[in-house]
């Protein structure tokens, strides 16, 4: 390798540090270094669930790209190290004893598991896990197949997801959200009962607007305490900690770069962070570690999505490559998601009722429940559609059934980014055939839900 090529240094070896370094190397003859404390690395985080439940068979199916692949592409590729410190004014990473000179740094730690104040640091060995890595995800594995009751704390996507798949494989399975419904930050509530109801279907007891309280004694007791006083008691052999997360910022805290009202590291369209009054023209951040900013109002945040990551490594590596400088920017985000629970889609785009809300923007909504094929044909499930209108244009869309979520979702995203009114919504023309669909979309009758509302306001 040549010496006197450029040196690229990435902190974190996610979704984002690893598409960067690979589009970095195939574009440009720079050295590319990737330190990260995970003992993994280019694996598939979101597919971990789908493991417990059986559908996919093994953990080693998850890793899209072993070491060896980024080696043979000249990538040094640094597993379970954590760095210590970035200085800027040496150009240098530390990390294990050895230092690492930069000629561009790239920050992509990601985020660590939110932690609730009722944890206690001293029970966590004790049968209670958080999924935040491919080992974490091993060593719940192994607990799960000797596990008789589980709880999970937090009824975002990753622990209801979690959940079902502990169900299905006959673990006694509650779930307790601290929030008044599960999925509260990703769907309405009367959506998210869809959700709610599945789950209970699948024999798990779903708790919300409660807290979990862990006994002092909880690695002999093997039971939880559930509500403010204690009302309800669950025995658990094991316990997965699912609240939440938060980005990883100390290593950028600590290089005095500035952090935003989200709490995640400020960069410009280029991804660029910002130490002062200046960003660095050779010190970027990206994924979940980076603060974004939301399409509709604007307002500062993080996505902590894959997709987001693996667009935002694209950019990065543009800019790192770019001969002239910066080349490529990345704008505000819609945050398209979708899950799957036990056979059973949800997925959303753009703002809830309760974001709508909190902004002051009054929203017109339409909904509808239809099916995902011709009622004569095998095989049809419910799909239960919303959308959320500010005045004409769509703001946001939530869609929960059996299939065909994923594809709706992603027209949904494009329509808000185009800012499409209900009348243009009205004219969409969408295709038929009795396996996949019905002659009228259910959609169609979810915009004209809201187009009457609209008219009887007019």
């Amino acid at each position: 390798m040549d010496s006197a090529a450029k040196k690229v240094v990435i902190i974190g070896g996610g979704a984002a540090g690893m598409a960067t370094a690979t589009r970095i190397r195939r574009h440009s003859s720079f050295q590319v270094t990737v330190i990260s404390k995970d003992s993994h690395t280019a694996y598939s985080h979101c597919g971990i669930p789908f493991v417990f439940e059986g559908e996919i068979e093994s953990f080693e199916k998850l890793v899209v790209r072993p070491p060896e692949f980024f080696r043979r592409m000249g990538i040094e590729v640094i597993l379970n190290a954590e760095v210590r410190k970035i200085d800027l004014a040496s150009k240098t990473v530390l990390a294990g004893g050895r230092a690492y000179p930069f000629d561009k740094l790239i920050i992509t730690t990601g985020s660590s598991p939110f932690i609730p104040e009722t944890g206690n640091k001293n029970v966590v060995p004790y049968g209670i896990f958080t999924l935040r890595s491919l080992e974490d995800g091993i060593r719940i594995e192994k607990a799960l197949e000797k596990a008789k009751n589980l709880c999970v704390i937090g009824g975002g996507t990753i622990g209801v997801e979690c959940a079902a798949a502990a169900a299905k494989r006959g673990v006694r399975t509650l779930l307790v959200s601290r929030s008044e419904n599960i999925l509260s930050k990703q769907l309405d509530s009367d959506m998210a009962e869809i959700v709610r109801q599945h789950m209970e279907a699948l024999g798990i007891g779903v708790i919300t607007g409660e807290k979990v309280i862990f006994p002092t004694d909880f690695w002999k007791e093997k039971a939880l305490n559930i509500g403010k006083n204690k009302e309800m008691s669950f025995p658990a052999d094991l316990v997965l900690l699912a609240s939440g997360a938060k980005p990883e910022t100390a290593l950028a805290r600590a290089a005095d770069l500035e952090i935003g009202k989200s709490g995640g590291i400020v960069v410009n369209e280029y991804l660029q962070v910002r130490a002062g009054n200046t960003y660095l023209p050779h010190v970027y951040a990206g994924g979940e570690c980076a603060e974004v900013r939301d399409f509709i109002t604007g307002a500062a945040k993080i996505s902590q999505l894959g997709s987001t990551a693996r667009r935002m490594a694209n950019v990065l590596a543009d800019n790192i490559c770019g001969k002239e400088g910066p080349v490529s920017t990345f704008g505000p985000v819609l945050d398209p998601w979708v899950s799957v629970a036990a056979g059973l889609q949800f997925g959303g785009v753009g703002l809830t009722e309760k974001q709508a809300k909190r902004q002051g923007i009054k929203l017109i909504t339409g909904q509808s429940i239809g099916s995902t094929r011709a009622s004569y044909y095998p095989g049809k499930k419910k799909v239960f559609i919303k959308l959320l209108f500010q005045e004409e244009c769509l703001v946001g869309a939530q869609v929960v059934g059996g299939e065909g979520v994923k594809e709706r979702i992603d027209t949904l995203s494009l329509a808000i980014r185009k800012k499409s009114t209900v009348r243009e919504l009205l004219e969409m023309e969408t295709c038929y055939a009795p396996p996949v669909s019905t002659l009228l979309d259910p959609l169609y009758h979810a915009i004209r839900s809201a187009f009457k509302k609209m008219k009887g306001k007019s």
